[in-house]
């Protein structure tokens, strides 16, 4: 999203679930029209449940003192997995 023209990286394919840089600023401007402050912009793989999830849980890391991004921390994946598995079961 961020090569610019003529950049190497500009040439190959875009993922398939990453979004476009019109497509992800289409998306911000269409969500601050309707007077959202905080916007996370989904992807084509992610849902927004999951996205959700990750957020409570990123916040969690500041409130627990968890080491930052905790959920790749070895200490924490399988905790993270599981709390993920248990919120996604009940919704």
């Amino acid at each position: 999203m961020t090569a610019g023209e003529g950049d190497q990286d500009s040439l190959e394919e875009k993922p398939a679930g990453a979004w476009t840089a019109l497509e992800t600023v289409q998306f911000m401007l269409e969500r601050v029209r309707t007077g959202d402050f905080y916007i996370v912009v989904p992807d084509n793989e992610t849902r927004k449940e999951v996205d959700q999830l990750r957020i409570l849980w990123g916040a969690g890391d500041v409130v627990e003192g968890r080491p930052a991004l905790s959920r790749w921390h070895q200490a924490y994946k399988s905790v993270f997995e599981e709390y993920l598995r248990d919120a996604l079961a009940t919704n």
